[in-house]
């Protein structure tokens, strides 16, 4: 994750490091490289790659999407009416997009490190201030108010453990939260716990946050039952302390909600995508569709890095900003592991491609974050 700068992913290993400097925008078209992040049509498939909103300097400008300006810009949400909300993280700003691509924005300079964002179906806007450890809203005034966590920069760790069973919330803390998603039916918020290595679920009425999946500050990668039941830290060994074997998470830094209604995670340092079967039932579980391992100079058919930013797509299928690789592709989880992925269009062009959603037309929107702009991938 970024600590007042943005993360970069190295294309040697899964986990990222340090800074960068986003350069001049790139793009690759039919004629060759390029220095317009614009069009990058005639690819396999169809897709088309076009530009959206951002100029590709740093900067806050709003207006239309030509001539509008963002810096470092990390998570992307949309609602139903095909609105965008983007995490303005260098702006430390939220900043809405509307369907014909003009740009706003829609809070006060009032974040330190914004790097996910959620909408609900009210209207509501969910933020992870990612190094205040806590989860803010943005109402349809602009006001900013604390959700869940802390909400102080360095206050990390569990203040109480309990058992997280279902309906069950507690004042627990938030650490480095990133990637977020709102499920307005079940009335919660999901979020990305990535310090915790948790997936933690917040709800809109109380506030309160409970844990959906993960054992507390253990880095590991397993697949299995959601775990409900913890306990953290130097409390595991207290009196009345249940562990159940669980899921496991190494770095989760995106959630989203499939067609069906399970939740996906970015699990960033496993270089996966997972999945949680029917998170709202007791018997809920985590599965893995793609990955589990970060290997160096693998194939990138059959490998992920760093991947940042997951959304559900039509049917079942799921789009990925593979961050470290510089790509987005697309996973089809009713094929057969070796043929689920497929590159969409645009690797090479992107610097640390981050949050992803997708409209009601299958176009899938994505913040190219080192190049300062939102990009939409077109499909045929």
């Amino acid at each position: 994750m970024r600590w007042g700068v943005l993360l970069v992913a190295l294309a040697s290993s899964c986990v990222p490091t340090g800074g960068f400097d986003a350069g001049t925008p790139v793009v690759v078209s039919d004629a060759g490289v390029t220095t317009d992040a614009g069009v990058d049509a005639g690819q396999p498939g169809g897709w088309s790659l076009l530009p959206w909103a951002g100029t590709g300097a740093a900067g806050l400008v709003d207006g239309p999407g030509d001539s509008a300006q963002f810096n470092q810009p990390a998570g992307l949400a949309i609602d139903a009416m095909g609105n965008l909300f983007v995490a303005d993280t260098g702006n430390r700003v939220i900043r809405k997009i509307d369907p014909n691509g003009f740009v706003t924005t829609i809070s006060p300079q009032s974040f330190v490190d914004p790097e996910g964002v959620a909408v609900d179906s009210r209207g509501t806007v969910y933020v992870a201030d990612t190094r205040e450890q806590c989860v803010k809203t943005v109402d349809a005034m602009g006001r900013v108010r604390d959700f869940s966590g802390t909400c102080a920069m360095g206050v990390m760790g569990f203040r109480r453990c309990y058992d997280s069973t279902l309906g069950t919330f507690g004042p627990g803390d938030i650490a480095g939260p990133m990637g977020m998603v709102a499920d307005s039916d079940a009335g919660l918020v999901y979020i990305a716990d990535a310090e915790h290595q948790l997936i933690r679920f917040a709800s809109m009425t109380s506030r309160e946050l409970g844990t959906l999946a993960g054992r507390a500050d253990t880095f590991s990668f397993l697949d299995g039952p959601c775990g409900r039941s913890f306990c953290c830290g130097t409390e595991a060994n207290f009196p009345g302390c249940r562990v159940r074997q669980g899921a496991l998470f190494r770095g989760p830094s995106a959630v989203a909600l499939s067609s069906s209604g399970d939740l996906l995670v970015a699990d960033k340092n496993n270089c996966a995508i997972r999945r949680i079967s029917t998170p709202s039932a007791a018997e809920c579980r985590v599965s893995t569709l793609f990955g589990g391992e970060c290997r160096s100079g693998a194939p990138l058919s059959a490998s992920l890095n760093s991947p940042l930013g997951v959304a559900g797509g039509p049917g079942e299928l799921v789009y990925v900003s593979d961050s470290a690789n510089q790509r987005v592709v697309q996973l089809d989880p009713s094929l057969p592991m070796s043929a689920r992925l497929t590159e969409l269009p645009g690797r090479g062009t992107f610097l640390t491609p981050w949050g992803i959603a997708v409209d009601g037309t299958g176009r899938v929107f994505v913040v190219d974050s080192g190049n300062n702009r939102v990009r939409v991938l077109v499909p045929p």
